[in-house]
C-alpha cells in the first residue's frame, strides 16, 4: 500500500522515465505489483500449479485448455517467487518454450497480418515497417530491442527465478506440444484437449529455417544467446 501510494506521488513524466528504463518484463513486474490486485490466481490454486506464460508458445491455447480461458498474463517467474513464497514453494511451475528463431518470426507474423487490439498497435507499426521477416532480424532483433518489445523479449526473462535459474519443474517444447501437454495434464490429474488458438494469419506454411537466411539465423542467434544455451536448442 505504502509503495503505491509513494509512486503515485511521483509525477507522470518521472513515472514514465524510471519505467522506460526497464526491461519490458520488469515493467509489466513494477506495474502488477503496484496494481490494487496482487493476489495468487485462483485458477493456479485449484490446480495446485504455477504456470508461466511466455509469448508465443502456445500460452493461449493452454489456458484455453486448462483455465477456461482466463490467462495470467505474461509475468514472470521471479514475480510469483517474491510476491507468493508459500505458494511459489509448493505449486507444480511448468511453461512452454519454442525454438528462438520459430518464436521470433511467429511473433512478426502474427503481428504483421493479424487485426489486434490497441494495446499491440504499436508493435504492429513497428513490424510493419520492414520489408519482411529478414529485414526486421538485420535491422532491429538486437539485445537491446528484444528487451524492450513484450511479443520480442527473450524466453529465459520470464522463465528464470530471482537468482536467475530455471526454477521450474517442467519444461513443454512446443516442437512436441501435443505430447507435452498430456504429459502435464497427467501431473495435474486433468483430462483437457489443447485447442489451436491466437494463430498468425500470414504466415509461411514452412519453418522460418527453411526461408531465411543464414544472417537471419546468425542474427537472431545472437539476440537469444541465453535461450538457446538455457533451453536447450543448441
Amino acid at each position: 500500500m505504502l509503495q503505491r501510494y509513494l509512486w503515485k506521488l511521483l509525477p507522470k513524466p518521472q513515472r514514465a522515465f524510471l519505467l522506460g528504463r526497464l526491461s519490458v518484463v520488469d515493467r509489466q513486474v513494477v506495474n502488477k505489483s503496484l496494481s490494487a490486485c496482487v493476489v495468487f490466481p485462483k485458477a493456479f490454486q485449484q490446480h495446485g500449479c504455477l504456470f508461466i506464460h511466455v509469448p508465443k508458445c502456445a500460452g493461449s491455447s493452454v489456458c484455453e485448455a486448462m483455465f477456461d480461458g482466463w490467462r495470467p498474463g505474461h509475468l514472470p517467474l521471479y514475480w510469483y517467487q517474491e510476491q507468493f513464497p508459500q505458494q511459489f514453494a509448493t505449486a507444480w511451475k511448468f511453461a512452454f518454450v519454442r525454438d528462438p528463431l520459430e518464436r521470433a518470426y511467429s511473433a512478426f507474423a502474427f503481428l504483421r497480418g493479424n487485426e489486434l487490439s490497441g494495446r499491440d498497435q504499436a508493435a504492429q507499426q513497428l513490424v510493419r515497417q520492414y520489408r519482411d521477416f529478414d529485414d526486421f532480424v538485420l535491422r532491429w532483433v538486437h539485445p537491446h530491442n528484444i528487451s524492450r518489445q513484450l511479443h520480442f523479449a527473450a524466453q529465459t526473462d520470464f522463465l528464470t527465478d530471482s537468482l536467475g535459474h530455471l526454477a521450474l519443474d517442467f519444461i513443454g517444447y512446443q516442437e512436441h506440444l501435443q505430447r507435452d501437454f498430456q504429459l502435464v495434464c497427467e501431473q495435474l490429474g486433468l483430462a483437457s484437449q489443447l485447442p489451436h488458438v491466437n494463430s498468425s494469419r500470414q504466415r509461411q506454411p514452412m519453418p522460418a529455417r527453411e526461408f531465411c537466411t543464414a544472417r537471419t539465423r546468425r542474427l537472431v542467434k545472437r539476440a537469444y544467446q541465453r535461450d538457446y544455451e538455457l533451453l536447450g536448442y543448441e
